[in-house]
C-alpha cells in the first residue's frame, strides 16, 4: 500500500512539475521586424584594394547617397576583414534599408536613378569599369533586424 501511495505522489510530482514548466513557456511575440540590412562579400584581388575602393567612392557610394535621400537608404558602410584567411572575403558591403518595400521598386526607377547620378547611358557606360580586373563578388545575402518589443 505504501509503495502505491510512493508512485501516485511521484505521479503527481512529475505531472505538476511538466505542467508547470509549460504554463511559464511563453510564446507571445516579443520582438518586432525592424530594418533590412544586406551584405555582400568582395574577394578583392591583389594590388587592387584602393582601386576598388576608389571604385565604390566615384559609383556605388552615389547611387547609396541618392537613395537615401528617397528614403529607401537609411546606412551603408565598408568592412574590411582583418584577418581573412583563403577563400574569404577582404571586404564586407552593407546597406540598411528602411524596409522590404525599398526592393519593390521598378526598372524606371533604377533607370532614372542612373541617369540623376551618372548622367546619360553613355556617361554610365563610361563611369562604369570592368569591375572584373578589380574583384570577384561571393554571396550576397539579406539579414532582417530583430528587435524587442518593448511593453
Amino acid at each position: 500500500m505504501r509503495n502505491k501511495i510512493l508512485a501516485v505522489f511521484g505521479i503527481a510530482f512529475f505531472a505538476a512539475l511538466g505542467s508547470g514548466t509549460a504554463m511559464a513557456e511563453d510564446n507571445t511575440r516579443g520582438w518586432e521586424q525592424g530594418h533590412i540590412v544586406q551584405v555582400t562579400e568582395v574577394h578583392i584581388k591583389d594590388g587592387k584594394f584602393n582601386a576598388y575602393i576608389n571604385d565604390l567612392n566615384n559609383v556605388w557610394r552615389k547611387f547609396l547617397e541618392a537613395q537615401m535621400e528617397d528614403g529607401d537608404v537609411l546606412d551603408y558602410g565598408m568592412y574590411a576583414n582583418s584577418s581573412s584567411r583563403e577563400g574569404e572575403p577582404d571586404l564586407y558591403l552593407t546597406v540598411t534599408y528602411k524596409n522590404w518595400a525599398a526592393f519593390d521598386r521598378g526598372v524606371e526607377y533604377f533607370e532614372s536613378l542612373g541617369e540623376r547620378v551618372l548622367g546619360s547611358p553613355e556617361e554610365m557606360r563610361e563611369a562604369n569599369i570592368d569591375r572584373g580586373e578589380l574583384r570577384t563578388l561571393g554571396s550576397t545575402y539579406n539579414l532582417t533586424e530583430i528587435t524587442f518589443k518593448d511593453e
